[in-house]
């Protein structure tokens, strides 16, 4: 079966990557342990191995852009954040090249949590 039952395709993309994203690590909503000007953007934090990840959910119509991914690129550099997942319906073809180009951020489609769950 190609879509895994485990997961309520019309679950809002926040809850899906919450039961997602807890088997890479421990999650946590206290953002006051993020330095710099990112805690105010991050949905929450994933800890993995002592590294602190930020989460961005982005649950929008239209495809995540190459402004977006710089955007959050840069806040992970400005604070003490070791990456971030950018989880979202979609990406654009060039956003996904320039997350591909960078050594701290992983992007995630909502297609990608129901397949692999």
């Amino acid at each position: 079966m190609l879509w895994s039952m485990n997961y309520d395709r019309s679950k809002p993309l926040i809850e899906l990557s919450l039961e997602y994203l807890k088997s890479f690590g421990t999650l946590s909503h206290e953002l006051s342990v993020v330095t710099g000007p990112s805690k105010h953007a991050i949905d929450f934090l994933i800890i993995i191995k002592e590294l602190l990840v930020g989460v961005w959910v982005l649950d929008w119509k239209r495809s995540v852009g190459t402004d977006k991914i710089i955007h959050i690129e840069r806040l992970v550099q400005r604070s003490n954040l070791s990456g971030g997942f950018i989880v979202a319906n979609n990406f654009s073809p060039n956003a996904r090249d320039l997350a591909n180009q960078t050594d701290t951020l992983e992007l995630i489609e909502r297609a990608e949590i129901l397949y692999h769950t």
